[in-house]
């Protein structure tokens, strides 16, 4: 009965360590890459009551003070297709049958 129950603590405790020793070996990302490092702060044309050297700004989709280093956003629509006209074949009166004076058949009045 010992023997049982200490095999039964062994494997209790070989089951819950496994998951620590395969922690590290999932994807963690880029550490070097820092996603507020390059935002871009773009300007926004309104009422400005930030203080005095800053002026509203839009960073992150938030309107707050701060200093551009963007232009201003624009939200531009996808792309537009144009609309071709249909293009008019205008056909030329067909010619009647060629036929020369003379050949069996023709009569010139």
């Amino acid at each position: 009965m010992r023997d049982i129950r200490t095999l039964a603590v062994a494997a209790a405790l070989a089951v819950t360590g496994s998951a620590a020793f395969a922690w590290g070996d999932m994807y963690m990302g880029d550490g070097t890459n820092n996603p507020n490092s390059n935002m871009l702060v773009h300007e926004y044309h309104g009422a400005n009551a930030c203080p005095p050297g800053l002026q509203p700004v839009i960073a992150g989709g938030v309107i707050c003070c701060g200093v551009p280093n963007a232009g201003a956003y624009i939200d531009r629509p996808g792309k537009v297709r144009r609309v071709h006209k249909p293009v008019v074949h205008v056909s030329k009166p067909k010619r009647g049958p060629v036929a020369v004076e003379g050949v069996k058949g023709v009569v010139l009045r």
